[in-house]
């Protein structure tokens, strides 16, 4: 197609983290930890304090894993209809979004972790 750049950091990076997150949010969601450790799911100190935590916090935190994945990979596609930027502001712009949907992951799982369970 003319006029678009495949080259684009951000539709590289964005659309690659995306990718991965839908891929693993719905890995996740299909064969979640079944037991409390600290090395596979979501692992916070709030969510391993009792296995009804642990459990929550694993679909809850695995679907909306998915979806920032899915918004990723809209935003990298999206971005390969816009001027290309410098490299370098691109991939400045690529790591506040991905560390952005990581920080609402967090968020967000961590509220409901909180207003749900007596911590």
């Amino acid at each position: 197609m003319e006029g678009i750049e495949y080259q684009n950091v951000i539709f590289i990076i964005l659309t690659l983290v995306g990718v991965l997150c839908v891929a693993l949010g719905l890995f996740l969601i299909k064969f979640p930890p079944k037991k409390i450790n600290g090395l596979y799911g979501y692992r916070t100190s709030r969510s391993m304090q009792s296995h009804q935590a642990w459990h929550f916090s694993q679909r809850y935190s695995s679907k909306i894993l998915t979806v920032i994945g899915i918004v990723y990979t809209i935003l990298g596609l999206s971005s390969l209809f816009v001027p290309k930027l410098d490299d370098m502001i691109s991939a400045l712009i690529s790591i506040v979004v991905v560390l952005s949907g990581v920080f609402v992951m967090f968020y967000k799982t961590e509220k409901q972790l909180e207003k749900r369970f007596d911590f």
